[in-house]
């Protein structure tokens, strides 16, 4: 049986909303009765293979399981690039469309501010142009199309501070490997609020 990934998120999201209400203690924590957050983030990242550098756009889904223990879902768009100032071109381009499940612990907690550690499985379907020749690119600038998916873990460290009535604003170090392709470091910021 073949499961599609827009149908196991679906699953999880309905499973993660059917958990059972908190305890008051974990209630009168960063939550203030609201378990969920939607964060929408930007970060800058470095691809290590071949040393392309790029922007992803992200959003998070994160719900409280208890009183430190969070679960969330995650969605990006990446895109690297680097640029050969002697060739005069682009030697590598990339996009990537990156996706993860992830599980969280808050290490220190109060009513404005949370900061936490997780980690979790990611995927990614990566689309990339090269001219470099360990990728099959050739040394007169004709290039390769790479069109492939890859599965990893990522690890991450992130802070959120309360802003207003049910905001938030913080930023995010993470740290993804692939079993295939490059590792990404991520290095960003985000904004949301609690529901």
């Amino acid at each position: 049986m073949k499961i599609s990934f827009p149908g196991l998120a679906i699953f999880l999201l309905i499973l993660l909303f059917q958990l059972p209400p908190r305890s008051a203690a974990a209630q009168n924590a960063f939550g203030k009765k609201s378990p969920t957050s939607l964060k929408a983030g930007v970060s800058f990242n470095w691809l290590s293979d071949f040393d392309s550098q790029g922007v992803m756009f992200t959003n998070r889904l994160h719900h409280y399981l208890g009183e430190r223990v969070g679960a969330g879902l995650t969605v990006g768009l990446l895109s690297s690039s680097r640029f050969d100032k002697v060739k005069d071109i682009y030697t590598i381009k990339s996009t990537y469309y990156m996706w993860g499940v992830e599980g969280s612990f808050d290490l220190m907690q109060n009513e404005s501010v949370a900061f936490r550690i997780g980690g979790g499985p990611a995927a990614r379907h990566r689309s990339e142009i090269s001219t470099e020749d360990e990728l099959g690119g050739t040394k007169d600038g004709s290039v390769t199309h790479i069109r492939t998916a890859d599965v990893g873990v990522s690890g991450f460290i992130e802070n959120d501070f309360g802003i207003l009535r049910n905001g938030m604003a913080g930023g995010r170090i993470e740290y993804i490997y692939y079993t295939k392709g490059t590792p990404v470091l991520s290095v960003g910021l985000h904004v949301g609020f609690r529901f």
